[in-house]
């Protein structure tokens, strides 16, 4: 009686056990699967139909540009999607985006969903949920314009940036990369909103 009662216990654990191992295998590759084939699959399909609207646009996957800016500066811009135009194959077009200046003191991060590369003259355009970090702060806005010839990087629309030393909304922030100053506007006259911690 007391085999049966041990019997059935381990036949139940091992029930138990398998259900549990079932599940956690259906829950962890149902939804691996729908994350790899949500996003990537929609981007892959635009570019399909841009390369049929369009026989002169070159689409890439994962493409990198390195390079060095005016000021000795070393740079990495990656994406997940690109494309260019026969015509004119120095304006990249990149989706799914990821930046690096490596400056003297420091890594400046920046993030975005769309960006548009010159490889000529290396100036770059970052749009939608641009996401830019740098030591210890962190802006966010709706673009950021770097222009090579003159080092200066503009931060424009819905500009709000975190650090330890406060917090910070604008509508354009324009830092001069050489002389490592940051110039602070609102488009309308206001005020520009500081919190800084003592």
């Amino acid at each position: 009686m007391v085999l049966n009662k041990f019997k059935k216990k381990a036949v139940l654990q091992i029930a138990l056990l398998t259900v549990g191992i079932f599940l956690i295998f259906l829950i962890y590759f149902s939804d691996q699967t729908k994350d790899k084939n949500q996003k990537p699959l929609k981007d892959i399909k635009k570019t399909e139909e841009n390369n049929y609207e369009s026989k002169d646009l070159n689409v890439f996957e994962n493409l990198e540009y390195k390079g060095t800016d005016r000021d000795g500066n070393k740079f990495v811009i990656l994406s997940e999607y690109s494309d260019f135009r026969q015509d004119k194959p120095e304006l990249i077009n990149m989706q799914g985006v990821l930046c690096y200046f490596y400056l003297e003191d420091g890594i400046l991060e920046i993030r975005s969903r769309t960006a548009k590369y010159n490889n000529v003259t290396l100036d770059m355009s970052f749009a939608e949920n641009v996401n830019m970090l740098y030591k210890d702060g962190s802006l966010f806005s709706d673009k950021a314009d770097y222009n090579n010839a003159s080092s200066r990087l503009v931060i424009e629309g819905n500009v709000k940036g975190q650090g330890p030393d406060g917090d910070l909304v604008a509508d354009k922030l324009n830092f001069d990369l050489i002389d490592k100053k940051l110039k602070i506007s609102m488009n309308n006259d206001e005020k520009v909103n500081i919190k800084t911690k003592f």
